[in-house]
């Protein structure tokens, strides 16, 4: 821009023949007189964009007739002085434009929308300029005085819009974090969701996530990639700390109807991995610290199991569920296996069996070892068991005694 402005005064001083110097004072002199018709210029700017963009028809009247308006005759009125006093415009100068974009930022504008106001408003300039009564010989110096000016301000107001969508973007999620702590922690929660301009779901399914493992700093760009696809959802409250998050999901009645598991599948998406997830039920908001001990329990469990990524709730483990519960039942279960407490590979053997569907090969092939080292091992587990992972009564005796062994070892004596 400081070359536009410097060109366009060099030139105005270059030779009185016509040449150059004529053609950037005859743009200064049309610039000057179109002045006075900024205001018919900036209303028909307005009235184009709110016909051509949807978003800016969702602005109330009292900015569109208002700020709008009143901004961009002050941007017209700041590129037509510039040209006609042969400058560029100072940064001073530019400072309320580019306020003006991190504004429609909180109005909710999309950048595109915010940016289209500049072309047509340059547009509509150009056309009166052709359309005047002596239109210039040579129009390159008004030109290149409209692209530079375009070429100053777009990118600021770009940037600035940007810097306030991201400070939108963290004051939501810090909303939601707040609001997820206090729900979270049973406390009353409505009047700090007045306070964020945020409403409420009457009923939430609370979902524990555990991010997948991931080398490196991927967990960062996992995270960032989970909290960036919740901005789009801001009605989904949610808290992240170390590899896991909680969400609250609204949930509208009778029940959980594929909103948490299509909210999840994005999730996978952005994260380019599965997470593991589980979810539970909250009928209202006293009841949700308990929805959450519950989802955080099946989580446990379907890890411990060796379940793959997903979405679990309680009906998907309600057995081992059941099996976990502390009690003489589960002890007596845990102390099948105690015979095998020293011995860690003949767990890692029956999990694997089990998981694999009790196929021999599968097991095998997870556990790395021959298939006659697998048998040697049940076998082994047969002798200090008492019981047969290879037949049926035995196998779902050893699977009981195996979640039991898990949830006892968890809870500790």
């Amino acid at each position: 821009m400081d070359d536009a402005g410097g060109t366009a005064g060099t030139a105005s001083g270059a030779a009185p023949d016509g040449t150059a110097g004529g053609e950037v004072a005859a743009a200064q002199e049309l610039a000057a007189a179109l002045i006075p018709r900024i205001p018919e210029m900036a209303a028909e700017t307005v009235a184009r964009l709110t016909a051509d963009i949807p978003a800016y028809r969702l602005l109330p009247d009292s900015v569109l007739g208002g700020d709008l308006v009143a901004n961009t005759e002050a941007v017209l009125n700041l590129f037509f002085t510039t040209v006609a006093e042969g400058r560029a415009p100072t940064e001073a100068e530019l400072a309320a434009p580019v306020a003006w974009g991190a504004e429609r930022a909180r109005d909710g504008v999309p950048l595109e929308a915010v940016l289209r106001v500049y072309p047509l408003g340059a547009r509509r300039a150009w056309e009166l300029a052709a359309a005047g009564p002596d239109p210039v010989a040579d129009p390159y110096a008004l030109v290149t005085g409209l692209l530079a000016f375009l070429g100053e301000v777009m990118p600021k107001v770009a940037e600035a819009y940007l810097r306030e969508q991201a400070d939108l973007d963290w004051e939501q999620r810090e909303h939601g974090r707040n609001l997820a702590g206090v729900l979270l922690a049973g406390r009353p929660a409505r009047r700090a969701a007045e306070r964020y301009g945020r409403t409420l779901a009457e009923r939430y399914e609370v979902v524990v996530l555990r991010l997948p493992e991931a080398p490196g700093g991927a967990t960062n760009r996992i995270l960032r990639a989970l909290r960036s696809e919740l901005d789009g959802n801001p009605e989904v409250l949610a808290t992240f700390k170390g590899e896991g998050g909680v969400l609250l999901v609204p949930l509208a009645p009778p029940g959980p109807d594929g909103a948490t598991r299509r909210l999840l599948a994005r999730l996978d998406t952005a994260a380019e991995l599965r997470c593991t997830a589980a979810a539970a039920v909250a009928e209202d908001h006293g009841s949700i610290p308990r929805a959450q001990a519950e989802a955080s329990e099946v989580l446990s469990l379907a890890e411990d199991l060796g379940r793959p990524p997903g979405l679990y709730r309680l009906a998907d483990l309600a057995v081992e569920y059941q099996l976990v519960q502390p009690g003489p039942a589960r002890d007596a279960l845990a102390r099948v296996l105690a015979p095998l407490d020293d011995q860690p590979h003949l767990i890692a053997t029956l999990r694997e069996f089990i998981a694999a569907g009790y196929r021999r090969a599968e097991a095998a092939e997870a556990l790395t070892v021959h298939r006659n080292t697998l048998t040697y091992r049940l076998g082994r587990i047969r002798l200090l068991t008492g019981h047969d992972a290879t037949d049926p009564t035995g196998a779902r005796h050893l699977a009981a005694a195996l979640t039991a062994y898990g949830a006892a070892r968890r809870s500790g004596p």
